[in-house]
């Protein structure tokens, strides 16, 4: 079996999550007969191939950067020649999608489907239907995901003053127009802010609703064209259904640690800590919340026995990462630590007593989580999509407000003071799920639709050949 992994961007660059379980998972997948190359998008004029954990990786050149909307990459993007040229060259039986923007979106899903290639696309992340892309309705509660032009264009910044009626029609505005107004926007968030909110008033209206059309639609392309979407969790798979993705075409097949992280973190043996020391794993990006932990952590009384580890791997938004290195500068119980390896880090969070996620958006599937359960660590984390479907309140974890601080520093007060509630919370961690389930899995959903596929081509011959001799009798 033959497969074709696509992602925007892969490793060695800085990558995220996507990238990392993939290059973890396709190991796995070869073991079981799946033979896979990954075809990754890259910013230049050129291509190029090389292996990278014994996996082929073909880089294809996209010049010049295409437009970030409509987020599914409507037209081709500058040199998609190449992508189209290899990907014809490689007879794969399956192409799968794990990624949906401009650099690997709509027109790579449909060369597959066009070349015969059994098609499957991955949804890891909210953005195919959120244009804040992070499901959180005006940024504070958690939205049903459901795409409505009018909603959708108020909470992501559309004045309340212009009517439904109004926004209705703008959402037929022609792209080429948005995007015109979405450019002139960009020019205006230097200028001094009377004249930057007049623009923002006066153009955001022309370009989202627009733009929030265009996600429905491509949306509704990526079911045309994949013969199977795939979610990772069961709130995910309800919103796709609420925007019309045909139930048929959809599975859960949720991800998993890998077997050897398991394992390294039963070797190791847990310590005793003075202070209740916790730990956050993740991206410098306000939507990870770690001002949440920072002003929680701050506002505790100092005699407190507490300490607060931040990991911040890749940087999204360098501000932030500053904002919160200067707001920690006399705070002796918050510290920023070097970026862990993945061979690091069983043996390090095995050091730390919980792990936090403050998540500010809906986040699919936090493999940080079951990282932390396998070395026996509770988590506290935000009662948002995706974070609420793995942990069991009050029983392997506490799940709290996403933007309460005071909820926060509640919790930290009771776990710092309480030893019994963190001895609860660790006894009730169960086995997770590891990433050969996962990978069977896999390979169960490749064979299945691939068979499926071969009983459809059978029947259509089968059709043809009566057609066929039913006009030969007339």
């Amino acid at each position: 079996m033959k497969t074709i992994q696509a992602v925007a961007r892969y490793l060695p660059e800085k990558c995220g999550g996507i990238q990392i379980r993939l290059s973890e998972l396709l190991p796995v997948l070869q073991a079981y007969g799946v033979e896979s190359k990954i075809a990754a998008a890259q910013d230049g004029k050129h291509e190029n191939t090389y292996i990278h954990n014994g996996i082929e990786v073909y880089r294809y050149p996209v010049f010049p950067q295409p437009k970030a909307e409509p987020n599914h990459g409507e037209l081709l993007h500058g040199r998609f020649e190449y992508f189209e040229r290899w990907l014809k060259e490689q007879k794969a039986d399956i192409y799968h999608q794990h990624q949906w923007t401009p650099k690997c979106g709509l027109p790579h899903l449909r060369l597959a489907k066009e070349l015969g290639m059994v098609t499957v696309v991955s949804i890891r992340l909210p953005n195919p239907v959120c244009q804040r892309e992070t499901l959180m309705l005006n940024g504070q509660e958690v939205c049903d995901g459901k795409i409505d032009e009018v909603r959708c264009s108020h909470c992501c910044g559309v004045p309340s003053v212009i009517s439904d009626s109004a926004i209705k029609k703008l959402a037929h505005t022609p792209l080429s127009i948005s995007n015109i107004a979405s450019k002139i926007l960009h020019q205006f968030r230097k200028v001094p802010a009377p004249i930057n909110n007049a623009a923002t008033a006066l153009l955001t209206p022309v370009s989202l609703p627009a733009y929030i059309a265009a996600r429905r639609q491509g949306l509704l392309e990526m079911a045309k064209f994949a013969d199977c979407i795939v979610t990772l969790s069961d709130r995910l798979y309800e919103t796709l259904l609420l925007n019309d993705v045909p139930q048929e075409k959809l599975i859960i097949c949720k991800t998993g640690v890998p077997d050897v992280f398991i394992t390294s973190t039963q070797n190791v043996k847990k310590v005793a800590n003075k202070a209740l020391r916790v730990v956050f794993l993740g991206r410098w990006n306000r939507n990870k919340g770690i001002h949440i932990l920072v002003e929680a952590i701050k506002s505790l009384p100092t005699e407190l026995p507490i300490e607060l580890t931040i990991y911040g791997s890749a940087v999204d938004d360098e501000k932030y990462r500053e904002d919160i290195i200067q707001s920690i500068k006399d705070e002796s119980r918050i510290c920023v630590a070097e970026t862990l390896t993945r061979e690091e880090l069983p043996f390090v969070l095995a050091t730390y007593d919980i792990l936090a996620l403050p998540a500010q958006w809906f986040d699919v599937r936090p493999m940080s989580i079951l990282e932390g359960y396998a070395a026996k660590l509770p988590v506290l984390g935000s009662d948002v999509g995706g974070v609420n479907e793995l942990i069991k309140h009050n029983i392997d974890g506490l799940l709290l407000p996403p933007t309460d601080v005071k909820a926060w520093a509640e919790a930290f007060r009771q776990l710092s003071t309480n030893p019994n509630l963190l001895s609860k919370l660790r006894q009730g961690i169960q086995p997770i799920r590891t990433m050969s389930m996962e990978a069977i899995d896999t390979v169960n959903l490749y064979q299945s639709i691939l068979e499926e596929k071969a009983s459809q081509a059978k029947s259509s011959v089968s059709d043809r050949l009566n057609f066929t001799q039913v006009v030969g009798t007339m």
